[in-house]
Formats: C-alpha cells, sequence, structure tokens
C-alpha cells in the first residue's frame, strides 16, 4: 500500500498503517540488500530515509529537519535505543547512525573506507528502523515475505538452476513438478554433478534429472504456506532443524502459483 494523500501533514509514526508500515520497511530492506551488494551504493538507504522522512514530518524539507520523527520512530527499536546504552562498544545508537549517514549524505566524496563506514552506518541504522516499522502490530506471512520470487520450470536445464543458485546464494530453487512444489537444494545439486557426465548432466531438463536420481525436496501441503498466516503460526509450527529452512506462500485460488517466499533471516 502506497502512502495516503494525508502524507501532507506532519503525522506521528503511530499513525502508519499496517500498510504503510510495509511498504516503508520494503523501501529499506530493498535498499539495505543495494548497498550489501555494492559498498559504495548507500544512497539508497538515504533515499528510503527520506522517504520515510518527508511521509512523518509531512512536508519537505532537508533531511536533519526530519530527524525528530524519525527519532520517535527509531524509539520502537531496541537496536536503536536501549541495546547502545547497555553495550556502546557493539551496538551504536540511532543520532549516532544518523549523524554520520547525513554527514555522508551531505559529503561528495564517497569512495574507499570512507564510503564503507557510511554504508555500515546506513545498514544498521536501516535495520533498526525496519524493526521499529513492524514492531506493536501482529504480522503476517504476507508482510515479510520476499514477493516476487526467483523459481524454475521443469523443462529448463540443472544449468539454468545452478546459474540462478550460484548468482545470487541461493541454497535452494522452487520448482513445480505434476501438482507438488519442489525444492532444488545446493547439496542436491552439488552431488548429482559431482562426477562424470557431468557436462551432460547440466543440460537434461530438471525433471529428468530428478527422475535420474537428482535429489529434490518434496513440500507437503502442510508445509505450504499462505499470506494470511500469522507469523506467531509460522514460528510455533516450524522445527529447528539442521541447515537452511524455505518457506514457499502459494496463492490459495492459484495453488501451482507462488506469492513469495519466506525464510527465517526475514523473521529475525
Amino acid at each position: 500500500m502506497l502512502p495516503s494523500p494525508l502524507s501532507r501533514l506532519s503525522s506521528s509514526p503511530k499513525d502508519l498503517n499496517p500498510g504503510e508500515r510495509v511498504y516503508y520497511r520494503d523501501r529499506f530492506r530493498e535498499a539495505r540488500y543495494a548497498a550489501l551488494a555494492d559498498a559504495e551504493g548507500f544512497g539508497a538507504i538515504c533515499f528510503a530515509l527520506e522517504a520515510l522522512g518527508l511521509r512523518l514530518h509531512g512536508k519537505q524539507a532537508a533531511l536533519e529537519h526530519y530527524r525528530p520523527k524519525l527519532a520517535i520512530c527509531a524509539a520502537d527499536s531496541p537496536l536503536l535505543t536501549g541495546l547502545p546504552e547497555r553495550f556502546p562498544s557493539t551496538f551504536k545508537s540511532f543520532e549516532a547512525l544518523f549523524k554520520t549517514v547525513q554527514t555522508a549524505r551531505n559529503d561528495a566524496m564517497h569512495i574507499g573506507a570512507y564510503a564503507r563506514h557510511a554504508t555500515e552506518a546506513a545498514i544498521e541504522l536501516s535495520i533498526g528502523l525496519e524493526e521499529a516499522l513492524m514492531a506493536n502490530f501482529e504480522r503476517k506471512v504476507k508482510d515479510v515475505m520476499v514477493k516476487s520470487p526467483m523459481t524454475v520450470e521443469p523443462w529448463q536445464p540443472v544449468a539454468q538452476a545452478r546459474q540462478l543458485m550460484l548468482m545470487h546464494s541461493f541454497s535452494f530453487l522452487p520448482v513445480r513438478i505434476g501438482r507438488s512444489w519442489w525444492l532444488v537444494s545446493e547439496i542436491g545439486l552439488a552431488k548429482f554433478l559431482n562426477g562424470d557426465g557431468k557436462k551432460d548432466r547440466l543440460a537434461q531438463p530438471i525433471q529428468d534429472a530428478k527422475a535420474a536420481g537428482m535429489q529434490l525436496v518434496r513440500l507437503r501441503e502442510a508445509d505450504l504456506l499462505h499470506e494470511d498466516t500469522t507469523i506467531a503460526e509460522v514460528l510455533e509450527r516450524a522445527k529447528v532443524q539442521k541447515g537452511p529452512t524455505l518457506w514457499l506462500v502459494v496463492d490459495k485460488q492459484h495453488p501451482g502459483h507462488l506469492a513469495g517466499v519466506l525464510s527465517p533471516f526475514e523473521l529475525m
């Protein structure tokens, strides 16, 4: 949900409805991923910070004028308030992080160690504000899942799955085979490609590779999530296990379509 027309008026962070909180959280999350991929790309987080500041302040202004309302929002995150007081050598306060980001935002020299320091501060600030935005309301799967997930088709070659997993550091890739959802796993792929005949195996369609012995993880109907499932329910059902976990979020009306994916990473 996009910000409402009322965003022109000064607001308290508590006035943000759940849809707005998710919208701004997603902006920070996407910007944080971009900054992690490029140490000199912290500007994306600055844009997200300014967007939230504008929403709360109610009118266009310099970043410094957004600080008071952003500080009120940050108060809902222990990462930016209580923990910096208890562990000052490990966590930085909102004010300290904001000052670093603001200084770097106004400085044209974004290279080398200076850029990395600014990016680290921006990422820490983003993580804290993401947590603050999602505080104090019941979260559902649709609020935290990764939308438009990457999948592979059963007719695509094994090489396609391998390429995507290497490019994006995925542990799993979803694939729909028949009436069931399966996961191509990194260990299953590694075992299948190890040894002689790797060239031919890379060219095999995924469904044929499965028939030839490549191990995929089959998901039961009970393992699938829906958008309106609460996070409390997801965690109650979840079991601690060795190795990574990935939940698939299916569209109730179209079970062959993925609405999103969810990992414990998004729930921490």
